[in-house]
């Protein structure tokens, strides 16, 4: 029987990942407390090219991960990481990855970190022990991934590999070079012993020394600005920080100097056009300006075309199928980036395409004479007319929809473009107004927000699927998933009914939102156990029933918005918990069949909503009249978020 390493999965229990990177390369920390997997492994991959885990450029099928740990021969003994080792994100001018563990009657700290602009990661290696050494050396291996290298090379400096991709290993210090494994000497400074080892994506190791690399990390989070300067006593205002940091980590990670990003790293290898919006939010609000504006040209010159339409799944789908969320986002992240960075000028370079993703909300095909609102057989979960959804008005459509041409009329403003102003402002305005009042489609029934009112006027319930085909069904709705037993299925309440909670399209403390809130409360805990909120009714999910960190967080948001005091506690807690030490989120927590459905990745949607509902939503930062102004829900932080050229204090109080 042939199996790989059971470091392949991504959902190994009791594992946390790290994420570092620089935009040329993308590393991962691995921390297993399972028996099977490796305790201390590390995953590089270029950001650029979409990987699978066992398709990362060190992992090995036999070995998993393991060959990526070091072992230090301390007095001709050998040690490596096991038993007491600690992973912990390190909140130095240098952020990074700090790993300690024992080796004889001293410990090992390891630190890991990437340079801005390279395609290097960097191992710091540290040794201390108050009792004698009477030798020590440091062993490292390179076995690189036999699906990627076929070429395996060394010398007494160094490692490396070549194929469709070069990887190199190197060290300071000349040592003893055998096949694929280097013997190198440690550095002694009293009882202090150190060496430095690089890990390069490409067939040449940077010229950059190492006190450029480290200047560099250093000034690219100088002047990302959004930084907590001192420490809370509260805990949880210590793991909202600590969160905080890693997902900003988390982004930098995952997008590549072209602003691709995979949506979901190891899972999908494809790219949303409205992920990649609360990505470009997400990273305006925690200062990283530059990354912000490649992924906001990625989406405005390839993810989206001439025409105005956007891409989801990697793919452009019109009519019907269209999720017209994602212009709306498109337009709302747009605003932002703006509205942060103060780059008017990239906006103006842009203009033409943004006013075509505008443009094509108003085409008659979507926007209805009748109601002012958006039609499509589509919503936000990719859900489609095959598994049910009929022809009507999608709340996350007509939410986003609002927000998108409100923003776009903003920035027609702002560009001097008067008609494109006075359309999308009315467009944007009638939208509204008939989610609210229409009297035979609007969004509200029986006192509360609904999920799809349909083309005659009655609200959708339920979903009763049309498959085409058994492959078609077997592909998106596996045997064992609820939406794939025959019959119909209730698909109410729907997280996105508190999308226009959270982001203002009414009052959130009306009525209306207060009783939509109650009726979404049956998605926490639905069928499990240990909380969270699923997307919408178990019964209807085609192929991840269990709870999702992004449903939480939108949930999380409207209840701030609301000045709730006991539903946020509980659903900040539950993501805390579900981050981890790493501070990293899989889509969901439950079962998935794979195949036929992918492995489920580190959704990087999840790190934006997270900086999103810290900076919106907790400290209550929004951009007037050119200025920032911060009104903390929750006070006790103390930071700065970077507001175009200088950073802004957080108020330290309510």
């Amino acid at each position: 029987m042939q199996s790989l390493h059971p470091d392949f999965e991504t959902t190994l229990p009791d594992t946390d990942y790290f994420f570092l990177g620089s935009g040329r390369i993308q590393a991962a920390i691995q921390w297993s407390r399972h028996p099977s997997a490796t305790p201390l492994g590390i995953l590089l991959s270029d950001p650029e090219h979409f990987a699978r885990k066992w398709s990362t450029h060190l992992f090995h099928p036999e070995y998993g991960l393991e060959k990526t740990m070091i072992t230090l021969i301390l007095n001709g003994v050998r040690y490596q990481p096991g038993e007491g080792l600690q992973v912990v994100w390190f909140p130095d001018t240098i952020p990074g990855v700090t790993a300690l563990w024992p080796a004889g009657d001293g410990f090992v700290v390891e630190k890991f970190f990437t340079s801005d602009g390279e395609p290097v990661f960097v191992r710091e290696i540290t040794f201390q022990s108050d009792k004698p050494v009477e030798s020590i050396e440091l062993e490292l291996s390179l076995y690189a991934n036999p699906a990627l290298f076929t070429e395996f090379v060394g010398n007494q400096y160094g490692l490396g590999a070549h194929g469709y991709n070069s990887i190199l290993v190197s060290s300071h210090a000349p040592g003893v070079f055998q096949e694929r494994t280097l013997r190198v000497p440690l550095y002694r400074d009293g009882s202090i012993y150190q060496m430095t080892i690089l890990y390069s994506l490409g067939p040449e190791m940077p010229s950059v020394g190492l006190t450029s690399l480290m200047e560099q990390e250093r000034e690219y989070w100088r002047n990302s600005g959004a930084r907590w300067t001192a420490p809370h006593p509260s805990r949880i205002h210590h793991e909202i920080e600590r969160v905080f940091t890693a997902s900003a980590m988390g982004l930098r990670a995952a997008v590549g100097e072209s602003g691709r990003f995979d949506a979901s790293i190891w899972q999908y290898g494809y790219e949303w056009s409205g992920d990649a919006s609360a990505v470009v939010e997400a990273l305006a609000y925690s200062g990283q300006f530059d990354a912000a504006q490649a992924v906001l040209e990625n989406i405005l010159t390839r993810m989206t075309i001439p025409e105005g339409m956007a891409m989801e799944s990697s793919r452009f789908r019109g009519g019907a199928d269209s999720e017209l969320n994602n212009n709306g986002e498109i337009l709302k992240a747009c605003r932002t980036y703006m509205d942060w960075t103060g780059d008017r000028e990239f906006i103006e370079e842009h203009y033409d395409r943004i006013a075509a993703i505008a443009n094509y909300l108003l085409r008659p095909e979507f926007l209805k004479e009748e109601t002012g609102m958006l039609v499509a057989t589509r919503d936000i979960w990719e859900r489609n007319a095959e598994m049910g959804i009929l022809p009507g008005y999608d709340v996350a459509h007509q939410t986003f929809g609002i927000l998108g041409l409100r923003d776009a009329s903003y920035i027609a403003k702002t560009c001097l473009r008067e008609d494109d102003k006075e359309r999308w402002s009315e467009a944007a305005k009638r939208m509204r107004k008939s989610f609210l009042e229409h009297p035979t489609h609007s969004m509200i029934e029986g006192g509360r927000i609904v999920k799809r009112r349909l083309l005659d006027g009655t609200v959708q319930s339920e979903l009763t699927p049309h498959w085409n085909g058994e492959d078609f069904r077997k592909r998106f709705a596996p045997e064992g998933m609820p939406l794939a037993s025959r019959g119909t299925k209730l698909w109410e309440p729907d997280v996105s009914e508190c999308f226009p909670i959270a982001f203002g399209i009414l009052d959130p403390r009306s009525d209306i939102s207060l009783k939509t809130l109650a009726s979404l409360e049956s998605l926490w805990a639905q069928q499990w156990e240990g909380g969270g909120y699923g997307r919408y009714n178990i019964l209807s999910e085609p192929d991840s029933p269990g709870p999702w960190p992004l449903a939480t967080m939108y949930m999380a948001a409207a209840y701030l918005e609301t000045g709730d005091n006991e539903k946020v506690p509980r659903a900040l807690e539950w993501l805390i918990d579900k981050a981890g030490a790493g501070g990293s989120w899989f889509e969901f927590y439950g079962a998935r069949p794979t195949p036929p459905l992918p492995p489920t990745g580190i959704l990087v949607w999840a790190w934006a909503e997270w900086i999103t509902l810290v900076v919106k939503h907790l400290l209550g930062a929004q951009v007037k009249d050119d200025q920032l102004i911060i009104r903390p829900r929750l006070g006790g932080f103390q930071g700065e978020l970077r507001f175009r050229d200088s950073s802004v204090s957080i108020p330290n109080g309510m």
